[in-house]
């Protein structure tokens, strides 16, 4: 039996209102455009570098959030061969990635879905995230429909195993100290890899697919919120 919904953030609840996480539609005003032509050609190659910074995700406040996002930044931006106003240049993307909610679009069933799931189930959110997350939520009216939200920057690990043994650590943090029952738990996440994890530990499980196509991994897929409430519905009937 169903008693709880928990939902992933990133793609499920909201999008980059850019289309990009790390950098705003005002990225050329910030940078100028012989600059803004250097970060698309030499980004890709200067992140896997720059996103170390992230690997230390264990946060207590949006002060260190924004400084672990100006570090980012010079890294990244240096990286790109950006060296003129860089410490400028940082301190603006990280004042937007951090402080500013407009960052993100929240979708537009995400408020009415959460409100109609409340109504029978549990609804939490576990993500891999930032302490600015909190503030993101509480300025869209997400928060207060929420029963939890359980993220990594307070526990200084993800979801997933990205190669450094974790194994799904965040997951096991949501048992232990928020009260999740794995069984009785439908977890929607838009990455597979996620879902492996929870799958592993007895979470019932769903992709969010908002736009696209990708392989399901044998995973029930959702569209939108209405679909999760079906889902759930609809593994209820049949457990229960």
């Amino acid at each position: 039996m169903i008693t709880t919904i928990a939902l992933d953030y990133g793609r499920v609840l909201a999008r980059p209102a850019s289309g990009d996480w790390f950098f705003p539609r005002h990225t050329m005003k910030i940078l100028g455009v012989g600059n803004t032509l250097r970060l698309l050609r030499h980004r890709r190659a200067a992140q896997h570098v720059a996103g170390k910074v992230f690997d230390d995700n264990l946060l207590h406040s949006e002060q260190e959030e924004f400084e672990q996002f100006c570090a980012y930044y010079r890294q990244l931006l240096g990286g790109c061969g950006i060296t003129k106003n860089l410490e400028q240049a940082s301190q603006a993307l990280a004042q937007f990635a951090v402080y500013d909610p407009r960052k993100v679009k929240i979708y537009a069933d995400v408020l009415p879905g959460i409100a109609a799931l409340k109504e029978q189930y549990r609804v939490v959110v576990i993500s891999d995230t930032w302490p600015s997350l909190r503030s993101v939520l509480q300025h869209y009216g997400v928060l207060p429909l929420l029963d939890d939200l359980i993220m990594s920057c307070d526990y200084g690990h993800s979801k997933g195993d990205y190669g450094n043994g974790e194994g799904g650590k965040l997951f096991h943090s949501a048992v232990q100290h928020h009260g999740i029952v794995p069984e009785e738990t439908l977890f929607v996440d838009d990455s597979v890899h996620n879902l492996e994890q929870a799958k592993a530990m007895g979470f019932h499980t769903a992709l969010m697919l908002r736009a696209g196509w990708v392989k399901n991994g044998g995973h029930a897929v959702v569209h939108n919120m209405r679909d999760v409430q079906r889902l759930v519905n609809t593994l209820n009937s049949t457990t229960g």
